[in-house]
């Protein structure tokens, strides 16, 4: 057995005796160095700095920028003198890179635009201005303008609707210089283009269901389909598209129905930043912001200390917390701030008496601002027409562009009301090439104004075969909607406004209205938006209601068999509302609807007054709007975003 494991491992091993490490005379240094391995070393380090060096330069393509360390300091705006003009940083304020002062931009914007050339379409850089101002604001000059005829800003004067000046619509990138595209129809009929056969309804709806379940509340799942009709899948299939869940209310929390702002007569609270543009007394400007004179002089004398003397220097700000509520508007919290340090804050206590305070949250405008909203006197508060004329003016409009504007909001708001400290108007518009200001070339692209704490948008749109604008809200609806001409749809029109023998006196009458004949019961709609004045009784004429409409009109329904539901004085309404139903109460001799409107008091022809008719957007049409409207806001946002103080004042 031995033998044979002998004989095996030698046949495999070999029978040379075995390989042993040469002896040593002794143990070697271990502080000897190989000159070989670290000349070795070092030209590998070199070649890898100068392969990496080579590399690094080929990506910068030879351009180099060296970093300076940050270094910390303290503003400009944040230094005080004591009385040897030492200059002192303002107590409370971190010194570091976070109380920089930045100086806004202009309000003139490079936009890329997209213009139609024949066949090709052109992206270039236009200049676009933004424009904000209060509403409030003191004119820097004195403007003239017309003043406010109803009749004139409503009307449609029969001419041509306004036509284009310029085919450029807002690009959705941004270019350096002007880029031509030309777009050319795909080619169907190319043999080398293969189409996949078209899918059926069955399997696009198959791949609805499928992805429906797996999606939560705001999840978005896109996919290449063809068109099928959504009215297939019924309102039970819907259920299943969504996810199963509960919501959870978190402890001592009420969920209440939203509040529209202007229907709230509630108690509420609002900032305003006011900037003072020459040297003047504390006191002097409580009392223009609607202060009492005694309270605003003991405020005065309290806080000259704190100040320094009891005047104010051009450049400082007072930030105003004002308490609205029915009927009343007063202050209740006064900050001071000089460039962009708080010198002082004061509070109005649970006993009506102010106190010292600590330093409101800080909004981004007053990090920035440099150009804020005015004092302005509350006694001289101007209407909303001359607001905004006034605002549009002063801030460089020219007079066609602010017709415009008077136009564009003729049909939402009551110019005769009075504006408040806090409402403002924002406009985009664009400017020709090289110039900072508006000409006769510009045109509004966007405009909104904000009202009583309501904001309603307005957006350019051009019709791409009539070349014509339009403006629209946000959903694509015509700025243009006063007035209904016939408010009970399929009436038929029975009698008209005029000179008439009455059916029932036989005397010659003046009818100061038109009438509508339709079944008893018939709906009849709010001709416009408005507040309900009457709804009773009104002798010969029956069951009546009256309607308050903005800047003086005034729309009445007569001969009613019932009023709506919820239709009493007081009541707002919104145009196309059912209000009540055709009858023939009073003095009538059918079934029907005596409809007239007044303006200031003077009854019109509803039928003959030229009320400009509304447009909503549909289809191709409200997709290209959508788009549009879209480019602006981002645009807008982005603006806001780099310089608050433009675009978000409070």
């Amino acid at each position: 057995m031995n033998n044979t494991d002998n004989h095996s491992q030698s046949g495999f091993l070999g029978n040379l005796e075995p390989i042993c490490q040469a002896k040593r005379a002794s143990t070697p240094d271990r502080r000897q160095v190989s000159v070989r391995w670290l000349f070795g070393s070092v030209l590998t380090g070199m070649t890898s700095i100068l392969l990496m060096g080579g590399a690094l330069m080929a990506a910068l393509d030879g351009r180099q920028q060296l970093a300076a360390p940050a270094n910390s300091f303290i503003s400009k705006a944040n230094f005080s003198s004591d009385a040897n003009n030492t200059p002192t940083a303002a107590k409370g304020n971190r010194i570091g890179l976070d109380n920089q002062y930045t100086e806004p931009e202009s309000n003139v914007m490079m936009v890329s635009t997209v213009n139609r050339e024949n066949d090709r379409e052109v992206v270039k850089v236009r200049p676009f201005l933004i424009v904000k101002a209060p509403l409030a604001i003191a004119p820097k000059q004195n403007f003239t303008y017309p003043k406010f005829d109803p009749l004139v800003v409503f009307s449609e004067s029969g001419n041509p609707q306004p036509v284009s000046k310029s085919s450029d619509s807002i690009y959705g990138a941004d270019v350096e210089s002007e880029v031509s595209i030309k777009i050319s129809p795909f080619p169907y009929e190319n043999p080398k283009i293969a189409f996949a056969s078209r899918q059926r309804t069955a399997e696009v709806e198959e791949l609805v269901r499928r992805a429906g379940p797996g999606l939560s509340g705001n999840a978005t799942s896109i996919a290449s389909l063809s068109n099928f009709d959504p009215v297939r899948f019924s309102d039970n299939e819907i259920e299943n598209f969504t996810t199963p869940g509960v919501v959870i209310t978190d402890e001592n929390v009420t969920v209440v129905n939203k509040i529209i702002p202007e229907e709230y007569s509630g108690v509420r609270y609002e900032d305003r930043i006011v900037k003072v543009r020459a040297q003047s007394g504390l006191a002097t400007i409580l009392s223009a912001e609607g202060m009492d004179e005694a309270e605003a002089g003991i405020i005065e004398k309290v806080l000259s200390a704190d100040l320094g003397n009891q005047e104010l220097m051009p450049g400082d700000k007072l930030r105003l917390a004002y308490k609205i509520s029915p009927g009343s508007i007063s202050i209740s919290r006064i900050s001071v701030y000089r460039g962009i340090s708080h010198l002082v804050s004061v509070a109005r206590s649970d006993t009506n008496q102010f106190v010292y305070s600590k330093e409101p949250a800080r909004p981004p405008a007053l990090a920035l601002s440099t150009d804020v909203q005015p004092t302005v006197l509350r006694a001289k508060l101007p209407s909303t027409y001359d607001g905004i004329n006034q605002a549009a003016l002063s801030e460089g409009l020219t007079s066609d562009l602010v017709n415009t504007l008077v136009r564009i909001f003729a049909f939402d708001v009551d110019f005769r009301s009075k504006v408040t400290p806090f409402d403002e108007i924002t406009a985009f518009v664009s400017l020709e090439d090289g110039k900072t200001t508006p000409s006769a070339e510009s045109e509004i692209l966007y405009t909104s104004i904000k009202l009583n704490n309501v904001n309603r948008e307005y957006y350019r749109f051009r019709d791409s075969e009539t070349n014509r604008v339009d403006y629209y809200d946000p959903t694509g609806k015509s700025a243009k909607k006063f007035l209904l001409r016939k408010p009970v749809p399929n009436a038929r029109f029975s009698s008209a406004y005029g000179w008439r023998i009455h059916p029932i006196s036989r005397v010659r009458k003046m009818h100061w209205g038109v009438d509508w004949a339709a079944p008893r019961g018939t709906p009849i709609l709010a001709a416009g938006n408005g507040i309900i004045e009457k709804a009773g009784w009104a002798g010969g004429r029956g069951k009546q209601t009256v309607i308050k409409h903005a800047n003086g009109y005034v729309s009445s329904y007569s001969h009613q068999a019932a009023f709506a539901k919820g239709i009493v004085p007081g009541t707002r309404v919104r145009q196309g509302q059912i209000i009540g139903y055709v009858g023939t109460t009073g003095n009538s001799t059918g079934n029907h609807l005596h409809y007239e409107v007044s303006v200031n008091g003077n009854k019109v022809n509803s039928m003959r007054i030229r009320l400009p008719k509304g447009k909503i957007l549909k289809g191709e049409e409200l997709l290209s709007f959508e788009a549009e409207r879209v480019r602006i806001d981002e645009l807008l946002k982005k603006r806001e975003d780099k310089d608050p103080t433009r675009l978000a004042l409070n």
